[in-house]
């Protein structure tokens, strides 16, 4: 192979992930919006969430100020274990919220 060859394979390099890099957060940008968070008048975010094996996740969803705590399995069964759950006041003005259900 000769030089003009390599230069060429790395622009294509170069170029294929840069628009990768683009394409990842335009598509960051889209599942934001669509689930509603960065609207400042929701009344449901997504606090937390944690796999409890391959096929069952935990998440603390907040409603106002209630915390529910629900089970999610991959058939699309969704149970709610416990409703009403109190969040600690200094949890109210970070506003953390959880990326990615």
């Amino acid at each position: 192979m000769e030089t003009n060859q390599y230069l060429q394979l790395a622009f294509a390099f170069i170029l294929v992930m840069a628009l990768m890099g683009i394409l990842s957060i335009i598509l960051k940008k889209m599942n934001a919006f669509q689930s509603g968070m960065t609207g400042k008048s929701n009344r449901l975010k997504i606090v937390e969430q944690r796999m409890i094996d391959t096929k069952h996740k935990a998440v603390i969803v907040r409603c106002d100020t209630k915390d529910h705590l629900v089970i999610v399995s991959q058939n699309g069964n969704t149970v709610i274990v416990q409703s009403g759950m109190t969040a600690p006041k200094e949890d109210y003005k970070k506003e953390k919220v959880v990326e990615g259900f």
